[in-house]
């Protein structure tokens, strides 16, 4: 093997990792909000979770106008629940 195509093959490699790496970066999670809004979205989900099964029904929703408002948009997978996720994006501070 010549000089150049070692050249030639070192570079493919770097470039391949260089585009796995960034590929990575790209589809890892999106950033979180900060550590006090996250806290204050899993507190007022908790509380709304009146039988701790980890998710809120549309009857535990009602003591929370903001979410029980817009349940049904926020129920994505229609299971007739919110799951966390489901919760934080209809969830306000305030």
């Amino acid at each position: 093997m010549t000089l150049r195509a070692s050249l030639i093959r070192f570079t493919l490699a770097t470039a391949c990792t260089g585009f796995a790496a960034a590929s990575m970066a790209q589809t890892a999670a999106p950033a979180a909000p900060d550590a006090k809004g996250r806290m204050a979205v899993e507190a007022a989900f908790t509380k709304a979770d009146a039988n701790a099964d980890g998710k809120v029904t549309k009857d535990e929703a009602i003591k929370m106008p903001e979410i029980a408002g817009k349940f049904e948009a926020l129920d994505k997978d229609k299971d007739g629940a919110l799951t966390l996720a489901e919760f934080a994006a209809g969830f306000k501070m305030g």
